[in-house]
Formats: C-alpha cells, structure tokens, sequence
C-alpha cells in the first residue's frame, strides 16, 4: 500500500464500515473529512482527536503538539490537555527524547495546553521517532462547528498561506538538497514559518462569526482540506487555485523539488465555509492573520477546480506531496 493516510474509500471499506456502532453518548464519530469525535458528558461535550507525525524528522515535538490542537480548534473550540506517545527506535540517544519532549513543552506553553500523561518507549519496531498525540477539548451546553456544516452557497475562506507546515518540515529535512536553491537565511525563514501553524486564533474567531464549518488543511493540501470539506457537507464546490495564498519561499522549495505546493500538508492553514465572508476577513486582519477568499460550496455535486486554462474535477486527496521526498 501506499505511504500516507488511506485513500478515501480503503478508510470506508477497511476501517469505518468496521466500526461498531456509537453509544448514545457520541455527539459525533468518525467519518470522511470529520477529525473530532464529540461525547457528551453532563451538561456539555469533550472533544477529542488524535494525529501522528510520521513524515517529519526535525520540530516533531512541536509539530505533535499542534496538529492535534488545531484539529479542536477548528470546531471553534480552545484545546485544554493533550497525551502524547512517543516511541523511539534503538539508536536514539537521550538527549534525543530530552529535544523532543522539550519541544513538545514549550508548544504546549505558548498555547495554553497541558500535557497530562502519555507513553514513552524504545521499540524496534520504528526506524525512526514516531509521535502519536491525542488533544482533548471541553465545552459546555454549546454545539461545536463541524466540518460537515457547510451549506451550499457558503464562500470558502483559507488562512495564511499553502503548504505551511510542509514548507517548514522541508526546509529541515531536506536542507542539503535545497541548499543550491535558497540561501541558508532563506532556508532559516522557510523553517521558521512553523511559527504559524496554529490555528486556534482563527478557528475561535470563527466560531465567533457563526461560521458553519472549519477543517484544518494537513496531508493533502489545501485542495485535499477543501474536498475532504465538500464531501463532509455532501455539497459540491468551486476552488479557484489562482486565488490560493502561497509564500514565496514555498513556491522555490516545491520547484526545486518538483511538488505541488496545494497539495503539500498544510497544517497552519483553516478552510472555513461562511455565508458572510467579508466580516471575517476583516476581523481575522485586525489580528494580524491573513484570510482568502478561494471558492464556494454548490448544491450542484460537481466539484471542480479552476486553473489558469480551464477547469477541471478536483479529485479526493491521495498521497502527500512530501512523502515524495522520503
């Protein structure tokens, strides 16, 4: 099989339609382009998902932090705690862990969230450092912003720019073959954007703006986090890929390489679905955060993407970009 999440239908037919049904406690369970699970307990709900990160070798402590708290903030919901595993292969040494938990802490730090417990193990069954977190979220008596909320006619949004977290990992990882590419301080730049990857600020605002759906863009791109939306709502949509945000320094990293920079994980970036898009721009530019206009949800089923020399369909997300490089 290939690396990289399962294809849309293998996760349907080898893992969901497997699953035993919900108690009546789930609020909401897993599905296509749906990250967070949702249980009530008393007079609200806890909110919990869990990511790994597999395709990076450099920041994967920070990197472990934010992908599983973006994941709750994009039901508009603050992350409050966080588990973490970490497991380790035998030729690690200490000071190994003690960078990757060090990490992990201080991401943890700058958003608020505390680590309350986890795993931590040497196995042989990894050839590399695997992190595996898990964010919890609560709310109480309020419902949380799903991504399979859209409602046709709504204006798809995206924050920052594509290939964010790709863009960072990259510059990292692959630093010896882009150094006839881009300058070491360019290279600093292009790793320093995982500065960005959060997404609570927005994903808050969001729920302040009655938006009706957010996802977070990660393996597959922004065309990925748009389609996985699409099939959430059941809708159709429109994605103009002239209208996409990308940095510069993203643009060379994924020439130099050969990669398509809206398909490269793009953790950092939220796709919202609103039927006011103009008061969220301008508020989310108040706060410093670049927000796009990109597409529209569409009661049609189609589900196409503009290019400078057409259109054409835009198809499910498959592997991602990075694991090119691997």
């Amino acid at each position: 099989m290939k690396i990289g999440k399962l294809s849309h239908s293998e996760l349907q037919q080898l893992v969901l339609s497997r699953l035993p049904q919900a108690a009546g406690t789930v609020l909401a369970g897993p599905g296509i382009g749906l990250d967070c699970a949702a249980v009530r307990f008393s007079d609200g709900q806890v909110i919990l998902t869990s990511d790994p990160i597999t395709g990076a070798a450099a920041d994967i402590g920070r990197l472990a932090v934010h992908i599983s708290c973006n994941d709750i903030a994009a039901c508009g919901i603050r992350p409050s705690v966080l588990m973490m595993v970490l497991l380790a292969p035998p030729s690690c040494e200490p000071d190994d862990i003690r960078q990757i938990i060090d990490q992990a802490a201080e991401a943890a730090r700058k958003i608020n969230v505390s680590i309350v417990g986890g795993h931590t193990e040497i196995s042989d069954a990894v050839s590399r450092f695997v992190v595996i977190t898990t964010a919890i979220g609560f709310t109480y008596g309020d419902s949380i912003i799903q991504s399979g909320s859209g409602r046709a006619g709504d204006t798809l949004l995206m924050t920052k720019t594509a290939g964010l977290e790709g863009t960072a990992i990259l510059a990292a990882d692959q630093a010896d073959k882009l150094a006839s590419h881009l300058s070491p301080d360019e290279l600093a730049r292009a790793r320093s954007l995982l500065g960005k990857i959060s997404v609570i600020e927005e994903g808050t605002c969001g729920r302040r703006f009655n938006v009706h759906a957010m996802h977070d863009a990660t393996e597959g791109g922004i065309l990925g986090a748009c389609w996985e939306m699409a099939e959430a709502c059941g809708l159709g949509l429109v994605v103009d890929s002239a209208k996409i945000p990308i940095d510069p320094l993203t643009e060379r990293i994924c020439q130099a390489l050969d990669l398509d920079p809206l398909r490269l994980v793009s953790s950092g970036s939220l796709i919202l679905a609103t039927s006011q898009p103009d008061d969220l721009i301008q508020e989310l530019a108040r706060k410093g955060v670049l927000c796009t206009a990109i597409g529209r949800l569409t009661a049609e089923p189609d589900r196409v993407l503009l290019t400078g020399d057409g259109s054409r369909e835009l198809e499910p997300p498959g592997s991602d970009e990075l694991y090119k490089t691997l």
